[in-house]
């Protein structure tokens, strides 16, 4: 099983990976549907991650938009149909760096979490 801080790197590598795969701007993004399908992976990976982090480390942190990934990281899965690549960029553009910056904090107090207590989940 993964802990808290192995998780939290997962974040901060996909929102890297999302960096990487919009680094062409805007227009590049949305010529190239392979783009956006990519960046649509990793915000299921972040959506994903959040929602095996654990309560106390949640709570610690309220700042992250923990519940906010994994409905988007539901949404995506489920309703699939309604993710847009307008969606996705508007993400990139208004939440990526503040979703770092957030992230960041949270490394020193995530560091020897475990992940033996997985009722503390969800």
């Amino acid at each position: 099983m993964r802990d808290d801080a192995i998780r939290v790197a997962d974040m901060l590598r996909a929102i890297e990976q999302i960096r990487t795969y919009t680094s062409g701007g805007e227009s590049e993004f949305f010529r190239d549907q392979k783009t956006a399908d990519a960046v649509a992976y990793e915000l299921l990976k972040l959506g994903e991650a959040a929602g095996q982090i654990s309560i106390g480390l949640r709570s610690a942190h309220p700042d992250v938009p923990w519940s906010l990934l994994v409905r988007r990281r539901n949404q995506m899965v489920h309703e699939y149909f309604r993710i847009s690549g307008a969606t996705l960029w508007a993400f990139v553009i208004d939440d990526l760096d503040r979703l770092e910056r957030s992230l960041r904090r949270v490394i020193p107090s995530a560091r020897g979490t475990e992940d033996s207590n997985s009722k503390e989940r969800r």
